[in-house]
């Protein structure tokens, strides 16, 4: 029997030191405690380092890394360090509901599942006009074929849990600079073409947005996302990524039928 945390935990971070002590709260206050925690830096400039080591108590492997700008090479970092048998991801800003480990290590262990994900809430700077608002995905939006996945990526990355020898088979996250905000998505896609997804319908993450989030740039993931298309053999065209570009009508139809029912799906479930 492997001896050692059955989980690795990787946050990165990068200047965050404000946000960063509620997330690691979050997880330190797991019900589930089989775990380590991995926080790689990418070079901040604040005070994360000294948030950090006041949370550690022995219970955070901190490495600090010069600044490379977005999240792929911290995370495979962090993915080199880990021992355990599963990996875990958590962005610096969001935050972790207490039984959000225990309930997915009970889904995955003995499971079939190569990697399994959850629903989200998001918080912060939301509103029924806001191009991120609501719960999801909803199970009927759980889509994790290929193809679906290059249209919409329904795959929180604060949810995920997904198993060490499996990345170590398909690589970690694709460090080219294109990829940056959409790296996860073309991670999951990878993972979708070798193993199944298991997916968990209860709310274990709680997704904030703020005004300097990266993946509020619509142009970037626009033209990573063309990018994305050609490397996994797909042909794009202008209708086939039109999702992307900002059409207010359909994201205020959207949020409207959002705010009325994904709202009482959420109040049902928890």
């Amino acid at each position: 029997m492997k001896s050692g945390p059955l989980v690795s935990v990787i946050v990165t971070t990068y200047n965050r030191a404000d946000l960063l002590c509620e997330t690691l709260d979050s997880i330190l206050s797991q019900t589930y405690e089989n775990f380590e925690l991995i926080v790689v830096d990418d070079g901040s400039t604040d005070n994360t380092e000294e948030v950090v080591k006041r949370h550690s108590a022995g219970r955070i492997n901190y490495i600090k890394t010069e600044n490379w700008g977005g999240p792929a090479r911290p995370r495979n970092i962090g993915i080199e360090k880990a021992t355990g048998e599963y990996i875990a991801f958590c962005d610096d800003d969001d935050i972790w509901l207490p039984k959000k480990l225990e309930k997915q290590i009970n889904y995955i262990v003995n499971s079939n599942y190569g990697m399994i994900f959850t629903m989200q809430k998001q918080f912060g700077a939301t509103s029924i006009f806001s191009n991120y608002f609501g719960i999801g995905p909803l199970p009927f939006k759980k889509d994790t074929s290929a193809n679906a996945l290059l249209q919409v990526n329904c795959i929180p990355t604060s949810s995920v849990i997904i198993k060490k020898d499996l990345l170590d088979q398909i690589d970690y996250f694709d460090e080219r600079r294109s990829f940056i905000a959409i790296e996860d998505n073309d991670l999951w896609i990878r993972v979708s073409k070798v193993a199944a997804i298991g997916f968990v319908p209860n709310v274990l993450v709680l997704h904030r947005n703020h005004r300097d989030g990266i993946y509020l740039n619509s142009t970037t993931i626009y033209e990573g996302k063309k990018e994305l298309f050609k490397k996994h053999g797909i042909q794009y065209n202008s209708s086939s990524l039109n999702w992307i570009k900002n059409n207010l009508t359909y994201y205020f139809i959207r949020n409207i039928f959002n705010l009325l029912y994904e709202n009482i799906y959420f109040n049902n479930r928890n």
